[in-house]
């Protein structure tokens, strides 16, 4: 099974063979990435066939790894590890990835940089297949980090604007803070176990409770700012200023999945400790309200899924927190391919409407049969509307926090479930209905709609699979309770039919003013965000400016006066001293100055200051690695 490794090697060999090429010959190119990610998905549903039916208990179907390091007595190695929930992941991430190159082809077709899109998007999928193939912690951390550059570059891909420059940033800042974390738990556990491996930390390492909350704790928030958690959150909306093709990659099936991922497999740790469940699953139900809130306010349609994303994410969480590895598991499965849908779908809208504004929109439904009919697949699913993707695995979420006692977070979650049937309502309304906006309105290319058809043929049927889910990663499967799936349908549709009395049953302007007068400090929070980019923005991003304006001010004044006053001192001074001045000290500094001018020489073929060159010796080292495991398992 050495062609397991090949999943994660193909594109990033794609990577390696684009990113020389002149940017001319590289938009010519972008067959190369596209090829490489379909055959990682044929190769990932082969792998996939490996480990069905499930019922392994979780354990390795495939495992090989090879060491490049040696810390003391320990062995640092790369490994490939297939079992039930690598399995999984490796065929949404393909599934999702092909979705998406295959409709940029239409999305981004006029743009001169459209190669080094397509590079990248080639790496960021690498990067997300050799986390889910790690098998210990460093390995997963290190794809962690290239999927932190990759969304950087995405997010800033047109960095000739302001805005997306920002954005990718911040996000890039934001998410480092969690990883701050992240390394300081990987600490932590190298010196309590002595080892990064899976085996090793998870299962035959006897945790002591103590030690166990400190880590869990880490990664947690480690996790937190990958899969935007509150109060981590605040990159995740303005990372729509990058493509949305882009978007659909990084907020459904990589990088934001990777902070649930994390948790999930840390899980044992996490079960240990208890108080980390406890904090794992407080975070999520408040970052799955906050995030519902906020969508329910936002004008610009990329927004509010965004703002959706973050608001599932933290469904995912609430689901770890309560120990249910396969309802948190399998809620961010059905969460890659609705959400995936809608943020193609919303592209489709705006490449129609020439907005994102959804003010001044209305009426495509008339238009764009095709769209609407999948955009609204999609948007039933989110909902949790039976028998859509999201029903099935929201369902499972309610259960497992009823079945626990967690009741107070059980009503939480009804509550967070009842704002999303709302804001779905909001946006579907207004979009979709009313009066046709613009008369330039028509369908997209059918590269453009062929991957959204797929999403959603998916997303429509999955949920029915919902027993066998369980069984595959190795526990007992069972249908829905009627109780519980008759409370989250009737939320739900009392959800869509608010939306409706606001916003469906008036079919001109749509006067929302008296609603948000009566809402008062409360609407106008939400508009702001909470405060918490005003926050940040006040506390932090200002007051390192105030900071580094008094410490300039205190060289200006204090070094500098020290500087020219000893100089002072100095030129009075003797022959000696002048001798002194010219052949030691000067003589020093200038030969210090030549010696590190040489050695820069010799380093400069190597330092070139560009990302790309970094990118391609770093993705070289792990090309060499995965080829050495496809030699290996042949």
């Amino acid at each position: 099974m050495g062609y397991v490794a090949a999943i994660a090697l193909l594109p990033a060999i794609a990577f390696a063979i684009l990113v020389p090429m002149s940017n001319r010959v590289r938009n010519k190119a972008v067959p190369v990435s596209v090829a490489a990610v379909v055959i990682s998905l044929a190769l990932s549903l082969l792998a996939f066939a490996q480990v069905w039916p499930g019922g392994h208990g979780g354990e390795a179907v495939y495992h090989a790894s090879v060491t490049f390091a040696t810390l003391g007595s320990v062995d640092l190695g790369v490994g490939v590890l297939l079992d039930p929930i690598s399995a999984v992941m490796l065929v949404v991430v393909t599934l999702v990835g092909t979705a998406v190159q295959v409709y940029s082809l239409g999305y981004m077709h006029r743009d001169a940089r459209i190669g080094w899109y397509y590079a990248v998007l080639s790496l960021f999928t690498a990067a997300m297949l050799m986390l889910v193939l790690s098998d210990n912690f460093l390995q997963l951390y290190m794809a962690w980090e290239v999927m932190g550059l990759c969304s950087y570059l995405l997010i800033g891909f047109w960095h000739e604007q302001v805005a997306p420059r920002k954005a990718s940033l911040k996000a890039f800042l934001t998410t480092r803070v969690g990883d701050v974390g992240f390394a300081l738990g990987l600490a932590v556990m190298y010196k309590t176990a002595g080892s990064f491996d899976f085996q090793v930390v998870l299962h035959d390492f006897a945790w002591a409770p103590a030690a166990a909350t400190t880590v869990s704790l880490l990664l947690l928030f480690g996790a937190m700012g990958k899969s935007a958690q509150v109060p981590l959150h605040v990159w995740l909306p303005d990372a729509m200023a990058g493509p949305t093709p882009a978007s659909a990659l990084i907020h459904a099936a990589t990088m934001v999945a990777a902070g649930v991922f994390l948790v999930a497999r840390a899980l044992p740790i996490f079960e240990v400790s208890g108080v980390a469940l406890t904090v794992t699953m407080i975070v999520g139900v408040t970052t799955a309200l906050v995030g519902g809130l906020l969508a329910a306010v936002q004008h610009d349609i990329k927004k509010v899924l965004a703002y959706s994303t973050i608001s599932q994410l933290g469904y995912m969480f609430v689901a770890l927190g309560a120990g249910g590895l396969v309802a948190g598991m399998y809620h961010l499965v059905t969460h890659a391919f609705f959400k995936s849908l809608l943020f193609l779908g919303a592209g489709v809208i705006i490449h129609a409407a020439h907005t994102q504004d959804m003010r001044e929109m209305g009426g495509l439904a008339k238009k764009m049969p095709v769209t609407t009919v999948t955009f609204t697949i999609g948007s039933l699913a989110l909902a949790g509307v039976f028998p859509f993707s999201g029903f099935w695995s929201k369902d499972e979420i309610l259960t497992i926090l009823w079945h626990e006692g967690h009741y107070v977070v059980f009503a939480l979650a009804l509550a967070a479930a009842f704002v999303t049937a709302v804001y779905v309502a909001r946006l579907w309304f207004r979009v979709f209905t009313g009066p046709t906006q613009s008369a330039e309105l028509k369908e997209a290319h059918v590269e453009m709609l062929i991957p959204m058809g797929v999403l959603a043929a998916i997303s429509a049927f999955i949920g029915f699979g919902s027993p066998y889910f369980a069984q595959f990663l190795g526990h007992e499967g069972e249908w829905p309770a009627a109780a519980i799936a008759l409370t989250s349908m009737s939320v739900a549709g009392i959800g869509l039919a608010l939306g409706w009395w606001v916003y469906g049953r008036r079919t001109k302007v749509i006067n929302t003013r008296p609603f948000k007068q009566r809402a008062g400090f409360v609407y106008d929070a939400l508009t702001l965000k909470l405060y918490f980019d005003l926050t940040y923005d006040y506390f932090i991003v200002r007051g390192y400016g105030r900071l580094a304006e008094m410490l300039s001010g205190f060289d200006r004044v204090v070094v500098d006066g020290i500087v020219n006053g000893a100089g002072a001192v100095w030129r009075s001074g003797t022959e000696v001293g002048s001798l002194i001045d010219t052949y030691v000290i000067d003589g020093a500094v200038n030969g210090t100055a030549s010696l590190i001018k040489a050695a820069g020489a010799k380093v400069r073929r190597i330092e070139t200051g560009h990302i790309q060159a970094y990118q391609g010796l770093m993705v070289a080292a792990l090309v060499l690695l995965m080829l050495w495991f496809v030699v290996k398992g042949a």
